[in-house]
């Protein structure tokens, strides 16, 4: 990967003012024959640093890594979804999701936002074109699997009750974070793992977590949020329990590939715990994992059977 030539261009970037850039635009990538710009790539970052402000702090050279990943993911999701679905139909389910950025951020409105943005080459359309890929690429991952997801709801009941036998009106929570990768074969994976652990020493978790997972988690920092003792699964749970906040677990085996987790928090929260509440959220996450497994599988199919070229 002809990377020290895509920092040493975007270095250049970074000593201008903010949103101050030189007008050349080359092209760095193609995917499919379609081109990926170095505006694209300068783009992203300013994007990625909106809808997380955590990204400020990661390292400029980690941070053109990261935003060349995640636009280069983006132009193989758009190339596969328009062979199936047309844009432009989904303004309703766009808006909602728009709002929901919008809410957020703390921006209140899309008058706010677009202050935001103002001085830049982002607008609007930029960021409805962003949601509406990852719309029709969730779209498409149901369509492809809905026939295969495996949801055993008695099993789910069965596990709740003997999880809540022995539960009073505190409920164990654990906040965490999450980093998702497929290593590419037996022979490299031990050197992946160590690569993956060099960086969270180096950048932090959070930072390895956007460069290197593959969950929809990575632009949040593989931040996964609250999670209840009885929504996750025995062998997470194992892993969960031993550790103290901060710490992070062994890589732990998911259909999907590797798991690593960190323990940013944990509490006992005081609530009624309704049975069937309970068993929806573990059916709604159960129905999420699973999609998300294969939203992995199927985005490294289509990434092997790209065409990615470097200039």
């Amino acid at each position: 990967m002809k990377i020290f030539s895509l920092i040493f261009f975007f270095l250049i970037f970074f000593t201008f003012p903010k949103y101050s850039y030189p007008k050349e635009i080359s092209i760095i990538y193609t995917v499919d024959n379609i081109p990926v710009t170095s505006n694209e790539i300068k783009n992203e970052i300013l994007y990625l640093k909106i809808i997380n402000e955590n990204l400020n702090k990661m390292d400029n050279n980690a941070l053109v890594v990261y935003a060349s990943k995640s636009i280069l993911r983006e132009k193989i999701k758009e190339l596969e979804v328009s062979k199936y679905f047309k844009f432009g139909l989904n303004d309703e389910m766009v808006e909602q999701n728009l709002n929901n950025l919008i809410f957020s951020k703390n921006l209140n409105s899309i008058d706010n936002l677009n202050s935001l943005l103002a001085g830049s080459d982002l607008n609007i359309s930029y960021i409805k074109r962003k949601i509406e890929i990852e719309l029709l690429w969730n779209n498409l991952i149901y369509e492809k699997y809905k026939n295969q997801l495996s949801i055993d709801v008695e099993k789910i009941k069965k596990n709740l009750k003997s999880k809540f036998e022995n539960e009073s009106s505190k409920v164990e929570e654990y906040k965490l974070s999450e980093i998702l990768f497929a290593p590419q074969s037996k022979d490299t994976e031990a050197k992946e793992i160590n690569n993956i652990k060099d960086s969270i020493e180096k950048i932090g978790f959070e930072s390895t977590a956007m460069t290197y997972s593959l969950s929809n988690t990575a632009t949040n920092g593989g931040n996964i949020g609250w999670l209840k003792k009885t929504q996750l699964s025995k062998n997470i749970l194992k892993q969960v329990t031993n550790l103290n906040i901060g710490e992070i677990s062994e890589v732990i085996n998911v259909p999907a590939g590797k798991l690593i987790l960190i323990l940013l928090d944990k509490r006992e929260a005081k609530e009624k715990i309704s049975l069937e509440k309970e068993l929806d959220k573990a059916i709604s996450l159960e129905r999420n994992k699973q999609l998300n497994q294969f939203s992995s599988i199927y985005f490294k199919k289509v990434e092997l059977n790209s065409e990615i070229n470097e200039k």
